[in-house]
């Protein structure tokens, strides 16, 4: 049922993305950026990489980007330069949104599917202290490592490229205001979308939430994608006293379809079932089991789940990483009690933060073929670093952040209902004394 909706939502966002293009909203955010924030391009592109990686947290990360990458393409098309300095900063762009893409995607519980894939195995293995995740209770420190991750991310961008180096932001070649497009359609495009992030984040969360109720969810999700369709390709929108105008045109939703970016994507998902086909992760999980039944200190041993994860996610599917990490690391529960759910947490937030290669995940995949030409040896090296960096910090996050946390949502738990007890003998207890002094 959730694969079916996300593949709707997919369906659905691609045409947003279009209306996107046809509407000239990323010039309307680059003049309101450069016209009336006069942002630097430092600022630029913590904005790109931090509000792609919001984003993500609440969409998919492959529609985050398709929704993202006409604004990242218009910026590689206008800025001024020449050379290495252009592929430089081609390449800048483009990681800023597909790595906030990759990094957003931790920050809730439905962020992504190796997320269901671990809280539906903590519920059948009932796992010790996992079993107190719950959606707030990822999103508390979610959401915060989502934002780290991203500002460690923009710093090794800035080291990697130095951007005020390569171009100046008065040198930006754009007339944004040179465009027919009606403001008044721009502002609907926008209330939409922002309508649509909003319904799907709350039908994408019913959906993991009633699992009980999830036919229902999911007749109301296409009832209501139905009506969204009509509202953009149907219903025509008043644009001045005497004027309609439809938001996209039946034309309109193939243009500039991003077929370099499906084809990046194909090659990773074949390179997956090569590797199941020949039962290569057999052989992993034996190397790994014994790599792993050396280490005793706990931190270092998250820190190499982490770097293994993420560096295999390079190459395969971050879901077939994760499970065949997990298939070695259960036998060894019995001997370690101490390694449950934060070793599973570690291996599936790093299976996700892949920064490298094309074909590492979906959005690079999806973003690289749609983008312009961009310096292959900029991206290994600067993903190499945040792979690493990634791999630290979410190894530090889960060893010393998260247990913290769930640990204060276990004592709410048992203080929430205290204060409620009390609070009914407490109430009407002031109420009656009150009610006495008044007589007096």
């Amino acid at each position: 049922m959730d694969s079916i909706q996300v593949g709707l939502f997919f369906i659905v966002s691609y045409l947003l993305s279009r209306v996107f293009v046809t509407l000239k909203i990323p010039e309307l955010v680059l003049y309101y950026l450069f016209e009336k924030k006069h942002v630097s391009i430092q600022k630029l592109t913590y904005i790109l990489i931090l509000g792609s990686a919001l984003l993500s947290s609440v969409i998919a990360n492959v529609i985050t980007v398709l929704t993202l990458m006409p604004l990242v393409v218009l910026l590689q098309n206008e800025f001024d330069t020449s050379g290495k300095n252009k592929l430089k900063i081609n390449t800048l762009f483009l990681l800023s949104v597909i790595w906030g893409a990759n990094i957003g995607g931790i920050g809730m519980v439905t962020g992504t599917t190796t997320n269901g894939i671990l809280v539906g195995l903590y519920e059948v293995f009932k796992v010790p202290l996992g079993m107190d995740i719950t959606f707030f209770s990822w999103m508390v420190w979610g959401i915060p490592l989502v934002i780290v991750l991203s500002t460690v991310g923009w710093c090794i961008l800035m080291l990697m490229f130095r951007p005020g180096r390569l171009v100046n932001t008065h040198d930006f070649a754009t007339r944004l205001e040179s465009y027919n497009i009606s403001r008044k359609m721009q502002k609907t495009g926008l209330t939409l979308a922002a309508i649509f992030i909003i319904v799907a984040s709350l039908l994408s969360l019913c959906m993991n939430l009633f699992k009980q109720h999830r036919l229902w969810v999911l007749i109301v999700t296409i009832l209501w994608l139905g009506l969204y369709i009509y509202l953009i390709l149907i219903r025509e929108w008043q644009t001045g006293q005497n004027s309609t105008q439809k938001i996209l045109l039946f034309k309109d939703t193939l243009h500039e379809i991003p077929k370099r970016g499906l084809f990046w994507i194909s090659i990773g998902i074949l390179i997956t079932v090569l590797f199941w086909y020949l039962k290569l992760h057999k052989h992993a999980g034996i190397m790994l089991r014994d790599l792993f039944t050396q280490h005793s200190n706990v931190f270092s041993f998250y820190l190499l789940l982490a770097v293994i994860a993420t560096f295999s996610s390079e190459l395969f599917s971050n879901s077939g990483v994760q499970v065949t990490m997990f298939l070695v690391l259960f036998p060894m529960l019995k001997h370690n009690p101490y390694l449950t759910w934060d070793g599973m947490l570690v291996i599936t937030l790093c299976s996700s933060c892949a920064f490298m290669t094309p074909i590492s995940t979906p959005s690079n995949g999806l973003g690289y073929g749609s983008s312009l030409k961009i310096s292959l040896k900029h991206m290994f090296c600067a993903g190499f670093l945040m792979n690493i960096a990634s791999a630290f910090t979410i190894s530090i996050w889960v060893h010393y952040i998260v247990p913290r946390i769930i640990d204060y949502n276990a004592i709410m738990k048992i203080i929430i209902p205290i204060i409620r007890f009390s609070s009914k003998i407490v109430i009407p207890a002031k109420a009656g004394i009150l009610s006495l002094l008044a007589q007096q």
